[in-house]
């Protein structure tokens, strides 16, 4: 064994359990309790994503239960195979000591180890991201088996989510643009990874058009963090963004990377491979953040090819001990971030005192609703994705919650719950209460459910549903 076998081994150990222990420790978020709720409605398609991580959920917590840990089973499990594919990616490009320098820095920039523990689809995204390139460069360098692989692969990338298609973009570009790759036009490999990429895609796009293209329309729209400034203070605060997400010093050489990159394109091909499956995405969040303040670890996928080229590059810096400083502090950073997550702190305090309230909210639910009626007459109306999943997830699905957001009404459409009685949640993240009138004929007042100081969710037992008024 040499010695970037045995440090690649050192690397996903410790970060495994790092990330095992973050799984176990962190409360679940809403997003996660949001797949959750997808993986007990499988579909091929949802409104705001492909299918691939309710897949996953729904595997994992069949085989283990619905802990959190079960949960984030698959998530972890693809944060260790992201960090042994992109080892073999920069390995067979570079050689074995650039192959672990990226698995190092995929393991330590906060953006790529926190994908590696959340339930969420940036997880296998990112794997089958980094298992296309690799597959891709296999097959243009003469590994014919390789290019049905990269067409699935490149297919799951997109079942992940729709921003695959960037990178099927990237590697078609690569392939046309350069001479070993235009040599392939003239073989079935090409044409056979089209094929596979649309067997693997076959389904999604029979749910979308059967679904008045759901996935595609919600993937047009560019939800803003904060309230959109003008296109110059947008770019500004979300390539701020990104030396937070990425580490101030570890966004730096990633940048280092697609800049050496750029340099190197024309006469390296290794260099032209990485900087077309970075420039698509990257264009894209650009122009994206233009427009309002795009979520920052969108940029990943794109610097994932970035950490390659650094990798690949890293001896031919002169500041070594910059490069040194970037690792141990992006290290520093993500454990500080993860410590922070797992430890209750006065940071943190309203974030862990929700999640422990949950389940206090979901037994006060069930004791008011027993008031009401039988179970089969009676729900709960909850104003926004994050509240009605969270009490999804803490009920087990043993009442019925009606939410006002796009995939609920796909499994639980408030028509058929006129006229009956039930319990509104009002949580304090949520819409202002003045449309509370306007949910049900009448409604008496409020039990409150304490989550910390100055913070409480409020349920109130409902009569008569009329329907829901929000746009």
């Amino acid at each position: 064994m040499d010695a970037s076998t045995r440090g690649l081994l050192a690397v996903v150990l410790v970060s495994a359990l790092i990330r095992t222990a973050a799984a176990f420790g962190v409360p679940i978020l809403d997003d996660e309790t949001h797949y959750w709720v997808w993986s007990r409605h499988l579909m091929w398609g949802y409104p705001d994503h492909p299918p691939m991580i309710a897949g996953l959920v729904a595997a994992s917590t069949h085989l283990l239960g619905d802990s959190v840990a079960a949960v984030r089973f698959f998530p972890l499990l693809l944060g260790a195979a992201s960090i042994l594919t992109i080892y073999a990616l920069a390995r067979s490009l570079f050689g074995p000591s650039a192959g672990l320098r990226a698995a190092v820095l995929f393991a330590i920039l906060p953006a790529f180890a926190v994908s590696g523990i959340i339930a969420a689809p940036d997880g296998p995204f990112g794997f089958f991201w980094l298992l296309a390139m690799l597959l891709t460069w296999k097959a243009t360098r003469g590994d014919r088996w390789a290019w049905p692989a990269a067409g699935a692969a490149i297919g799951l990338v997109i079942q992940s989510k729709l921003a695959g298609g960037a990178l099927a973009i990237s590697l078609a570009g690569f392939v046309l643009a350069t001479p070993s790759g235009r040599r392939w036009l003239r073989t079935p490999g090409p044409y056979l990874a089209i094929l596979a990429g649309a067997i693997a895609l076959a389904p999604l796009v029979w749910w979308n058009l059967t679904h008045g293209w759901a996935t595609v329309v919600r993937a047009g729209v560019i939800e803003a963090w904060i309230t959109p400034m003008t296109p110059l203070r947008n770019f500004a605060a979300y390539l701020g963004s990104q030396f937070l997400f990425f580490a101030p010093l570890g966004f730096a050489v990633l940048i280092a990377g697609l800049v050496g990159s750029a340099r190197r394109a024309r006469a390296d091909e290794r260099f032209a491979f990485l900087l077309w499956c970075a420039l698509p995405t990257l264009a894209l969040m650009v122009a994206g953040s233009l427009r309002a303040l795009a979520k920052p670890h969108y940029t990943g996928p794109a610097l994932m090819a970035a950490a390659i080229a650094a990798a690949g590059l890293w001896d031919t810096w002169k500041a070594q001990r910059v490069l040194r400083g970037a690792v141990v502090s992006s290290a520093a950073l993500t454990l500080v971030i993860v410590f922070l997550a797992i430890v209750p702190s006065p940071a943190l305090r309203l974030f862990h005192a929700e999640a422990r309230s949950w389940p206090k909210v979901a037994l006060e639910v069930e004791r008011l609703l027993e008031k009401q009626g039988p179970k089969s007459a009676v729900f709960v109306l909850a104003e926004t994705y994050q509240t009605g999943s969270q009490l999804i997830y803490a009920l087990r699905n043993r009442v019925p919650v009606v939410v006002p957001f796009r995939g609920f009404d796909l499994w639980e459409p408030p028509g058929p719950w006129l006229g009956r009685d039930g319990v509104y949640m009002h949580h304090p993240s949520a819409a202002p209460k003045d449309r509370l009138p306007d949910a049900f004929g009448r409604m008496d007042s409020p039990t409150v459910v304490p989550i910390v100081n100055g913070s409480e969710v409020l349920l109130y037992p409902g009569f008569g549903f009329r329907g829901l008024r929000w746009p």
